[in-house]
Parts: structure tokens; C-alpha cells; sequence
């Protein structure tokens, strides 16, 4: 009696037909969802690695990349006629390699003028002791220094390593607020074969912690 009153239309439940897939309608679902998985895997790293240079007399580099990265700075800061390179970072934690230079960008310049770059035309501009938001930090202190300096107003293009470029060059733009265009140059990342990242752990673990950063960058984090 109980059943009857619960499937009546005056119950409180009652059946309806539930569609689901044919076997074939299952292996169907399992392709598309695999050609759209193997797409992105494919995708991400081009994506995350930007290139999208300017013609511009000003360039950019991270004061972390490493050090193979400095012949290929070198070479682009030549092909493409800039008038001045500009490094940007933070402090260098203490016990490091070469602890005695203050910050990262300080290090670079030393190791460049070293190679024989003119001290004309390399200037440091650590962004000081910061634990988060480190490249948006590095973004403020250059508008700061542009601000005093006879290249204010000028685009530039920031030099960045593989899959940390498209993050960079956002962030870079959110510190200018579209006032100064900003362009990216992606430096090729030895530690991992970006068409294949998915077969190194180093890769899986950059493109994981880059995806997820790009994320917080455009979505989450807003500028101070």
C-alpha cells in the first residue's frame, strides 16, 4: 500500500526512464574525451610558451634564468639592435653560489660584463627581498626605475625561459596597466623536451606548476 501511494502521481517519487549509452555510445564518449585530452597535452606547452616579440630598443631578462640562456640573450640582444638590456629579479637567498652579489640581477650583470658586454648597456634592477608574487614584484620595481630613466615610455620585450613566458609577460602587463606595450621573447628550456614534456618528470612537474600559476595570474590574483 505504502509502494503504491510513493509512485502515484500523488506520491512524493515516481519512475522515469533513464538513457544511457550502447556499448558503442561508450567507446564513442572514450574517443571524443581522448582526442580532446591528447589535443590539450599537445597544446599546453605552446600555449604557455608565448613568442610574441616587439620591435623595440629595450630589452628584458629575468635575472633566474640560467646561465646557457646568456649566449642566446646575447645573440637577440645583437639581431634585434637594442640599445639597452635591463635584468630584473630578486635578492639571492643567503649561502648561496656567489652570495657576495646582492641579488640576482647583480649576478647576471656581473657574469655579463665579465663576457665582455659594455657596462653601458646593462643595467640591474633587483626588485629586493620578496616571497610571493616574485615576478609581478620584478614588473614593479622596472616601471619604477623606466619611470626615472631617459626610456620611460618605451615598450620593451622580456626575455623568459619555456613555459614561465605567457605568466611573465601577463604579469609584466598588469604592472604597466597597457600603458607601455610589452612583448615576449621564449628562450628554448633545456631540461625537457617541450613537444614531449609528459616523458620527463621535470617537464610534467613545470608545465603542472605553470598551468596552475597562469591560472592564479589571470583569474585570481589582482595587482596591488
Amino acid at each position: 500500500m505504502a509502494l503504491r501511494f510513493l509512485s502515484n502521481g500523488a506520491g512524493l517519487i515516481r519512475k522515469r526512464p533513464c538513457w544511457v549509452p550502447t556499448l558503442r555510445g561508450w567507446v564513442a564518449l572514450f574517443l571524443v574525451v581522448l582526442t580532446i585530452g591528447y589535443g590539450a597535452v599537445h597544446a599546453v606547452f605552446p600555449f604557455l610558451q608565448q613568442h610574441d616579440p616587439l620591435v623595440s630598443d629595450v630589452m628584458v631578462v629575468d635575472g633566474w634564468v640560467p646561465d646557457y640562456m646568456m649566449a642566446e640573450v646575447g645573440a637577440e640582444f645583437e639581431r634585434g639592435g637594442y640599445k639597452i638590456l635591463i635584468i630584473t629579479g630578486t635578492t639571492i637567498l643567503k649561502g648561496e653560489p656567489m652570495a657576495e652579489q646582492k641579488s640576482y640581477p647583480e649576478l647576471t650583470r656581473a657574469a655579463l660584463l665579465k663576457n665582455g658586454w659594455d657596462p653601458e648597456k646593462v643595467v640591474a634592477v633587483p626588485c629586493g627581498d620578496v616571497v610571493r608574487d616574485r615576478t609581478y614584484a620584478s614588473a614593479v620595481a622596472l616601471r619604477e626605475w623606466l619611470a626615472g630613466s631617459p626610456y620611460r615610455g618605451r615598450s620593451f620585450n622580456i626575455y623568459s625561459r619555456g613555459a614561465h613566458c605567457r605568466r611573465t609577460r601577463l604579469l609584466y602587463q598588469l604592472a604597466f596597466q597597457d600603458v607601455v606595450q610589452v612583448g615576449v621573447i621564449a628562450g628554448q628550456d633545456r631540461r625537457y623536451d617541450g613537444a614531449r614534456w609528459w616523458v620527463s618528470s621535470e617537464g610534467v612537474r613545470d608545465i603542472i606548476d605553470e598551468t596552475i600559476a597562469y591560472f592564479y595570474a589571470r583569474v585570481i590574483f589582482r595587482p596591488v
